[in-house]
């Protein structure tokens, strides 16, 4: 199995670490507000998921307007989008996904019909997240299953702020999933990690060591904004959380890009049967 990693990085550094990624994961603010950000994304030839960039504006609890996704999402010519959720809201978000693919086919029916979609269950609660996640995942239009480095902790292990939740949650959902042969391959879709934690390397080890081959892909600015922030990755783990989000005008100190490129090696070399 080999899960792809498709890694966020300020605009300075997308051409020397952002390329690095499998896949590409791009940010719907940024490729409406960042020339040099969109034109990196359109010129690729790697697969690039569209975000909406829900993390980004956590406070507001969820990504920028449909009308914004779908330009952004035009612009770079995006292979999939992430169809807008709300931050903690299950029943909002079903809402919100089926408003969302609407919008794309009366909007347009050439980017519905050649474009994947991705949708991504929320909930305060397990209860509420795992019904949210057994409506989305049976939609017809969903090819893609997102699963939060944000609602999934709150609604398994009970916050998504301490050390190693987005993991802890993460690995106790999936778990679950499997044992209730629920996975989201059982309906067909693909399954994206959004995100990941200061224990990120082991979540990813956790599931190359049990053969979950359903997860297809993770995004993360892990490896970068805990290179520049001085964290050093040591055993797939770093001791000290950094909450503050990319800083994507950042550009790197030499004495930064030796962390950041140490952090990159670690991700990098996860073992991949």
């Amino acid at each position: 199995m080999k899960i792809d990693i498709c890694f966020i990085t300020s605009t300075p550094h997308l051409e020397s670490h952002a390329a690095l990624s499998n896949r590409h994961m791009a940010l719907a603010h940024l490729v409406l507000e960042d020339k040099e950000y969109a034109r990196f994304y359109r010129d690729t030839v790697k697969y690039t998921i569209m975000d909406n960039s829900a993390f980004e504006f956590e406070q507001e609890g969820r990504g920028v307007p449909q009308d914004m996704v779908y330009e952004a999402a035009k612009k770079i010519d995006a292979d999939e989008i992430a169809a807008i959720d709300i931050l903690f809201d299950g029943d909002a978000t079903v809402d919100s996904v089926k408003d969302f693919t609407r919008y794309i086919l009366h909007k347009d029916v050439g980017m519905f019909d050649n474009t994947k979609f991705m949708a991504i269950p929320q909930g305060k609660t397990a209860d509420e997240w795992l019904d949210c996640y057994e409506r989305l995942v049976v939609m017809p239009e969903i090819d893609v299953i997102g699963f939060s480095k944000l609602s999934v902790p709150e609604s398994f292990v009970g916050n998504h702020h301490e050390d190693g939740n987005c993991t802890r949650g993460r690995i106790k959902c999936l778990d679950f999933l499997v044992d209730q042969k629920m996975t989201p391959d059982k309906f067909d879709k693909e399954t994206h990690l959004l995100g990941s934690d200061n224990a990120g390397i082991n979540e990813l080890a956790y599931y190359y060591d049990n053969n979950y081959s359903f997860i297809r892909s993770n995004d993360t600015s892990m490896p970068f904004v805990y290179g520049y922030a001085g964290e050093k990755i040591e055993d797939g783990f770093v001791d000290n959380i950094v909450m503050e989000k990319l800083d994507f005008k950042k550009q790197l100190s030499h004495i930064e890009i030796q962390t950041v490129d140490d952090n990159f090696i670690a991700w990098r070399t996860l073992h991949v049967d």
